[in-house]
């Protein structure tokens, strides 16, 4: 009996710490009211008095504890209704830091880059275009949280030879825009439609396709929906190939609900690694998309085995070493297997492997795509 008491007493301990966590949330998006109901709740599951020497009877308590919880919820649910989200970002100064250090990014690119924007079902879309009009084209999907902005260190090896457009995923922070915070892109399929009616209004009937991070997840299930569309794949750390780990999830969670400095710091660190490249370069961007966005974007799940053997066509695939989003890279390497025909490359880096090792990738990247 001891032991049942101590579990459930445990049990309570945790569901209290669970609601004030939650509480903080709501402090720190500034839901004072939701957050005073919530903070009452855990007040009340935390207060259970000792029963010796009282009027009321161990029933009688515990029907009055429910009673007020219930009341407490009641009023959260009736007074206290949650506004819909309508943006994924924090605040509008947030936004406009964000994009200030967009286009600081997009400096380092072509003077001659244009700025498109496509009107889909879902918002608008931005894309970064550049390199000669009569070029054949080459679609770009960047990592998440990252912006179309971070090809800037593997644009010279395509950059004489193809018309690159490196598009912003829609409900992530960059310039690209929601209608509604709530309506997006979530299943592998409703991604692949999605970019591939962007293709479509870009008139880009076939063509390679590279993918970095969560880019690398839509870039694979792109040409698995749409074979007829690309001629080759080239990803870099990709999400789509390993199952994305609790702790992944927790990190990039607690980093969009708690946006604090020290948190912040720890999850970029996470994220990127050592690497002072990618730190100086990326390490302001990263800090400012953890304050200024809730991404709304589809979850990636990793392909089956039967829909990478079902695509044959050629796959260039770098690993890092120390990435802790993709996970043990000898594992990650087995699943890419499947593909048919595909080269596999395992170099010492983090997340950001295109980043951290561009030298050696952009080599690779004209051997693959038979550039001279």
């Amino acid at each position: 009996m001891k032991t049942i008491k101590f579990i459930l007493n445990i049990f309570k301990w945790i569901i209290i710490a669970g609601i004030l966590l939650f509480s903080l949330t709501l402090i720190l998006n500034k839901a004072f009211g939701q957050a005073l109901v919530f903070l009452l709740i855990a007040f009340a599951l935390a207060y259970w008095p000792n029963f010796k020497n009282r009027k009321w009877n161990k029933k009688t308590v515990f029907i009055s504890r429910i009673a007020f919880l219930v009341i407490l919820v009641l009023i959260k649910i009736i007074f206290l209704k949650s506004e819909p989200k309508t943006t994924i970002y924090t605040s509008e100064p947030n936004r406009q830091k964000l994009m200030e250090i967009y286009d600081e990014k997009v400096s380092d690119w072509p003077d001659d880059t244009e700025d498109i924007y496509l009107e889909t079902e879902f918002g608008t879309v931005h894309v970064l275009v550049c390199g000669i009009e009569e070029n054949p084209p080459l679609l770009m999907f960047h990592a998440a949280s990252m912006g179309a902005h971070s090809w800037a260190e593997n644009l010279e090896p395509v950059l004489d030879h193809y018309r690159i457009y490196a598009v912003d995923n829609i409900g992530e922070g960059n310039k690209s825009k929601l209608k509604d915070a709530l309506v997006f892109p979530r299943t592998p399929k409703e991604i692949a439609d999605f970019n591939a009616s962007i293709a479509n209004k870009l008139e880009i009937e076939k063509c390679p396709v590279f993918g970095s991070s969560n880019g690398g997840f839509i870039a694979q299930v792109y040409a698995y929906y749409y074979p007829e569309k690309v001629e080759s794949l080239a990803l870099f750390g990709p999400m789509g190939l390993t199952q994305l780990s609790v702790k992944s999830i927790f990190m990039l969670g607690v980093a969009s609900m708690y946006p604090m400095e020290s948190i912040r710091k720890y999850v970029a660190e996470w994220a990127f690694g050592n690497d002072e490249y990618v730190n100086s370069k990326y390490g302001d961007w990263f800090n400012q998309i953890m304050i200024a966005s809730i991404p709304s974007v589809g979850m990636p799940v990793p392909m089956t085995t039967e829909q990478k053997q079902k695509m044959d066509l050629p796959v260039l695939l770098f690993l890092g070493t120390n990435d802790p989003i993709v996970g043990d890279a000898e594992l990650a390497k087995q699943t890419a297997g499947d593909y048919p025909n595909i080269r596999i490359e395992i170099l010492d880096s983090g997340h950001l492997v295109s980043v951290e090792h561009a030298k050696t990738i952009n080599t690779a990247i004209k051997e693959f795509l038979n550039i001279e």
